[in-house]
């Protein structure tokens, strides 16, 4: 989050005509395809009006709304919204039917006596506001932008970030702040991942599920701990229409589909994972059809997301799963809506007989090729896992995105270095970057996602805009959007740290037999961050230990254990060198979550924690913290 703070009005010398100088491009981000420098700067300040033209001013009022709200948080001043033609230092909203070439999202920002804003759409309006507050915001004084044409327009339609709200679900108005956050680098599209499961426990039944959806005609359905209201939906649409987003809602089935198989025993297939859909069963493309048909009039997007990922792979069930997607499809269609899913059709047998007008999201080649996708009569986003999936905390997949690598090398054309597209190739809509909360039983909040989003927003916004090389290096761009923040209107806290009361090892720092340093390493085990971890191969023993910087009197080691992942058999050991170790307690029935070892006080300097056993199902040792009391 970035800070506006309100500055005084700064007097500003302005070259002669002689010394009159080009202006460089804004850096502003996503980077601007064109712009005509001109010489001078436009101060924006108290007594600025946004002016509208009375053939536009009903369609660019929320517009108009958007800006003076952002304004004020900017640079300090409220200004009017008016009907009028624009005078010096005044913010100019206009419709241009005639702008054909920069499409319904581009823009020409003309900054002279006064800023004009011209697009074909409120939408093309809404970015080229961005752009001058991020002008704005660039400035240290927050006055002043440079005089110059921009000519602005998107490469890429689908410009998105898909969120996994199904297994963990976080607050609507979290989602709120997001469209905001996106609509500040011109993203467009936020996909609400909105039921699916983690890994199923012993007791299928009972095992953590989300639904995410207030259900009327199915209230059984929907999860006690987080859900959305319909008219928590619609105003983050409303919200999310006037920041040039759309909301694509998905409901994933016939696998990851526990919440329903919950709901409805009976439509649970007995060969196949408890969370997959008995597809030989008509009765569970019913269910899923009668859920649809609930909450498609909740939502305004053009488009939903069927999900269909992952479903068994032999050929039976794939003749089943190719029918249930022509059935859904065609009902969703038959309700005024296009459809896209998860890629997957290559598992199991391909997609004959699967109708080709469906949007994918290629994630993994293995289950669906894009260059055989595009050859099939498929229009491809995409979200190829390798490049651009988040797992917070799990340590498989990315924890952050590569963003460096990304910003240097990626395209939304580029699947792998030999599975790419021409630039302009149609049939590729953008790309889409993706948090998957797979670890739901992990003590993350939303503050620790977004602290892992906050980078590759502005990264993926740069590449899905225009796709063209970047002018400027990393570390100036990395530069320029901690700058930028995350956007007026944003106010997201930095992740809690929790510092307990009489914890010695809180802050210190550590060894281990495995993953010495890095986002695993041991040093997370001392940070007060609950759901950072450290974590090495259970199948053979392992060690940490904390070096608690003086010889202290202690007693008691609490150790709070990652789920399934914890050591049944270990001991406890102090020293005060570091060298001569004492055993001072030893377990042979751990059980994971949060265990605390008490012992004969002892002076010590060194506590370690030796694992010989697993006793977790995740064939990992892995700790969020080890603690240490007198």
């Amino acid at each position: 989050m970035i800070a506006f703070p309100l500055l005084l009005a700064t007097s500003i010398t302005m070259a002669t005509p002689n010394q009159a100088l080009i202006n460089k491009k804004p850096r502003v981000i996503p980077t601007i395809r064109e712009w005509h420098g001109g010489s001078g700067y436009l101060t924006i300040q108290l007594g600025a009006r946004v002016c509208l033209e009375k053939p536009s001013a009903r369609t660019l009022k929320p517009v108009a709304e958007v800006i003076v709200e952002d304004l004020k948080e900017i640079a300090g001043f409220e200004a009017p919204i008016v009907v009028d033609e624009p005078k010096a230092g005044d913010i100019c909203l206009k419709i241009d039917d005639s702008l054909d070439r920069i499409g319904s999202e581009g823009y020409r920002l003309n900054v002279d006596e006064h800023a004009t804003i011209l697009a074909r759409t409120a939408t093309g309006t809404f970015y080229g506001t961005r752009t001058l507050l991020q002008m704005l915001v660039l400035d240290p004084r927050r006055r002043i932008i440079a005089k110059g044409e921009i000519v602005d327009w998107p490469n890429y339609p689908v410009r998105g970030f898909m969120l996994d709200v199904g297994r963990k679900f976080f607050p609507a108005k979290y989602l709120n702040q997001y469209v905001k956050f996106m609509g500040w680098y011109k993203m467009n599209d936020f996909q609400l991942h909105l039921n699916d499961n983690p890994g199923i426990g012993r007791d299928w039944k009972t095992s953590y599920s989300g639904f995410r959806l207030q259900s009327k005609k199915f209230p059984g359905l929907t999860s006690k701990d987080g859900s959305y209201s319909r008219s928590q939906i619609q105003w983050l649409q409303k919200l999310a229409a006037k920041h040039g987003v759309n909301i694509t809602p998905e409901l994933d089935a016939p696998a990851h589909a526990l919440a329903l198989t919950q709901f409805r025993p009976e439509l649970t297939s007995e060969k196949l994972p408890k969370d997959h859909l008995d597809l030989t069963n008509p009765q569970s493309i019913e269910f899923v059809k009668q859920i649809w048909d609930e909450f498609i009039p909740w939502f305004t997007s053009p488009h939903v997301h069927i999900g269909a990922d992952e479903y068994a792979s032999d050929k039976d069930s794939h003749k089943y799963y190719k029918q249930y997607i022509n059935e859904v499809c065609a009902f969703i269609k038959s309700r005024g809506k296009t459809v896209r899913m998860w890629g997957g059709l290559r598992t199991g047998g391909g997609p004959e007989g699967v109708d080709r007008d469906i949007v994918v999201n290629l994630w993994y080649p293995g289950y669906h090729d894009p260059i055989d996708a595009v050859n099939e009569g498929y229009k491809i986003i995409n979200t190829h896992d390798g490049y651009l999936y988040i797992v917070p905390f799990a340590g498989y997949y990315y924890h952050w995105l590569n963003t460096e690598y990304l910003y240097g090398n990626w395209k939304p054309t580029v699947f792998s270095d030999d599975k790419r597209f021409n630039d302009d190739d149609p049939n590729v809509l953008g790309g889409m970057f993706c948090v998957w909360n797979d670890r739901a039983c992990y003590p993350f909040v939303f503050e620790d996602v977004h602290e892992l989003v906050q980078p590759a927003m502005p990264t993926l916004a740069e590449k899905l805009w225009s796709g063209q090389p970047v002018d400027r290096d990393y570390k100036t761009f990395a530069s320029d959007f901690k700058v930028l923040g995350d956007g007026p209107g944003v106010h997201i806290g930095k992740p809690p740290v929790f510092h307990r009361k009489g914890n010695l090892a809180f802050g210190k720092s550590g060894s281990a037999s495995d993953r010495q340093n890095g986002e695993f390493g041991v040093n997370k085990l001392f940070d007060g961050r609950p759901p950072s971890r450290w974590f090495a191969d259970a199948n053979k023993p392992q060690w940490v230990s904390v070096d608690l910087g003086s010889v202290q009197p202690i007693s008691r080691v609490l150790l709070r254990w990652a789920f399934e992942a914890f050591a049944s058999e270990y001991c406890v050991s102090t020293s005060i060198d570091g060298t001569n170790w004492v055993q001072v307690q030893a377990k042979t029935d751990g059980d994971g979550g949060v265990e605390t070892v008490r012992f004969v006080k002892t002076e010590a300097r060194y506590v370690r924690i030796d694992m010989s056993k697993r006793g977790g199902r995740e064939g990992q040792f892995s700790l969020f913290e080890l603690e240490v009391y007198r």
